[in-house]
């Protein structure tokens, strides 16, 4: 399995010059990958923000095992009644930050860390979590099979 490092690759065409682009690379299969996934985790925080749980329905795969960042597991419908709409909370910023992914093929492996910012109660609170994510393509989209989430700084 060739793994590869998305940062790793776009810090080589900054250092390298535009000739990488052209040039006819396994890593162009998983430049494209990383570029999907990105966009899939774009899309999964803009659905926890707006709490749209059809959208993370075709985000999570059905199988999907959770391991939260206080210890407890939970599949999909877990997940879901999790960030089902509640009028008393209201998640004002996701930010995805410090995002790596390694590509194997049909999966990928992302690390990150988010910095998200929610109001309830009258109050603004911000708390930073670190994720490792497993995404595997099936039928042609990238879903996630595996997350695991610790508490980090802000």
């Amino acid at each position: 399995m060739y793994q590869f490092s998305i940062r790793v690759f776009f810090a080589a065409a900054l250092l390298c010059g535009a000739g990488i682009a052209d040039a006819q690379t396994p890593a162009q299969g998983d430049v494209k990958a990383g570029r999907e996934i990105m966009a899939t985790i774009a899309a999964w925080a803009t659905s926890v923000q707006e709490r749209d749980t059809a959208a993370m329905d075709k985000i999570f795969a059905d199988d999907v095992v959770i391991t939260t960042y206080e210890g407890q597991v939970r599949g999909k419908a877990g997940e879901l009644e999790a960030f089902k709409p509640n009028p008393n909370v209201r998640t004002t910023s996701i930010k995805n930050e410090d995002v790596g992914i390694k590509i194997f093929g049909e999966v990928g492996v992302v690390t990150a860390l988010t910095k998200v910012t929610v109001e309830t109660g009258g109050r603004e609170i911000a708390f930073g979590m670190r994720y490792t994510a497993v995404f595997v393509k099936r039928d042609g989209r990238w879903q996630i099979v595996a997350l695991q989430t610790t508490r980090a700084g802000n």
